[in-house]
C-alpha cells in the first residue's frame, strides 16, 4: 500500500467539504501536495487556501466529475500543475433517500452518475499516466458500508454504492493480473458526521430542482431529509474516521472500515448468500 506520503501528488474529489476535504487535510499534513477537485469552484478554492496554510502545495479545480469531459479537464490541470499524480482519491458522492416507487427518475441518475460514473472516468484518466510513471501508485475510492450492505430505504444510494465497490474489486483484480505497481482500496465507512444531508446544494443544473416539481416540497420529502440529518448528526467524527484511512494504507488492505460495528453483519450476510435464504438484516443482529 502507499505509505510515502513526503511530496506525493495528490488528487482528491468531492475535497471542498466532509470526507473529501478531511482526507485532503491528511495527505496534507503529512507532507503531499493536494489537488482539491470540487464541484463548488469557491469551496474548493477555500479549501486549497486551507491545506496552503499548511505549507502544502494545493490548488482548485472545479469540476463536476460525473461529466466525463470534466474528468479530462482535471487530468489536464493536474498534469499541468504537478507533472504526475501518485494519490487519486474518488471521494464525490450524494444520496437520494426515497423508495424505488416514488424516486424521480432524474434522482435516479444523478445518484448513479455521481456515485459511479465519476469512479469510472476519473479512473479511465488517471490510470494510463499512473502505469507510465513507474511509481508506486494509490487509487482510494470512498464507497460507503452501503456499498457492502443493505437496508430498508435509499435504493438508489445504495445500489450504487454497491455499484462502485463491484467496480473497485474488478479493477484491483485487473491490477494484480497485470502485476500493475497500483494499489487499490475502497473506503467503507459508516454513518459519519458531515453535512450530506444538505446533499441537494451540490446538484448540477441538469438535475436541479425546480420550483414547480411537487415531489421536492412535500412533507415527506423534508422528513426524509430529517431524517438523515438526524442519521448524520449522530455518526462517527468525521476526523477520527478518516484517520483509519492513513492507517489502512500502512497494510495489505483493500476494505477499509471506521469501525468493527459492522463485521459481524458482513459475516452473517455470506452465511444468508451462501444458503440463499434472504438478504440478512442489520437490526435483527442488533
Amino acid at each position: 500500500m502507499f505509505t510515502d506520503f513526503e511530496n506525493a501528488k495528490v488528487v482528491v474529489t468531492g475535497g471542498a467539504n466532509g470526507i473529501g476535504k478531511t482526507l485532503a487535510l491528511g495527505f496534507a499534513k503529512r507532507g503531499s501536495d493536494v489537488a482539491v477537485v470540487d464541484i463548488h469552484g469557491d469551496e474548493a478554492e477555500a479549501a486549497a487556501a486551507e491545506l496552503r496554510g499548511l505549507g502544502c502545495n494545493a490548488f482548485a479545480i472545479e469540476a463536476d466529475v460525473s461529466v466525463l469531459d470534466d474528468c479530462k479537464k482535471v487530468f489536464d490541470t493536474v498534469m499541468e500543475k504537478f507533472g504526475r499524480v501518485d494519490v487519486l482519491v474518488n471521494n464525490a458522492g450524494v444520496s437520494a433517500l426515497s423508495d424505488v416507487e416514488h424516486i424521480p427518475e432524474k434522482d435516479i441518475r444523478w445518484v448513479y452518475e455521481t456515485n459511479v460514473y465519476s469512479h469510472w472516468f476519473m479512473m479511465q484518466q488517471f490510470l494510463p499516466q499512473m502505469r507510465a510513471q513507474g511509481s508506486h501508485c494509490q487509487i482510494i475510492n470512498v464507497c460507503s458500508i452501503a456499498g457492502l450492505i443493505s437496508m430498508n430505504g435509499a435504493p438508489a444510494y445504495f445500489s450504487s454504492k454497491h455499484a462502485a465497490v463491484a467496480l473497485s474489486e474488478c479493477l484491483y483484480k485487473q491490477l494484480r493480473a497485470e502485476k500493475a505497481d497500483i494499489d487499490i482500496s475502497v473506503f467503507c465507512p459508516g454513518y459519519i458526521n458531515t453535512q450530506m444531508h444538505l446533499t441537494d446544494r451540490h446538484r448540477p443544473q441538469r438535475f436541479a430542482i425546480g420550483e414547480d416539481e411537487e415531489y421536492y416540497h412535500t412533507e415527506a420529502y423534508a422528513k426524509q431529509v430529517a431524517f438523515n440529518r438526524y442519521l448524520l448528526d449522530n455518526g462517527a467524527p468525521v476526523e477520527q474516521a478518516v484517520e483509519s484511512v492513513f492507517t489502512a494504507l500502512s497494510k495489505n488492505q483493500f476494505y477499509i472500515y471506521d469501525s468493527p460495528k459492522y463485521e459481524r453483519l458482513l459475516c452473517e450476510q455470506g452465511v444468508f448468500e451462501a444458503e440463499k435464504v434472504a438478504p440478512v438484516d442489520y437490526y435483527s443482529l442488533n
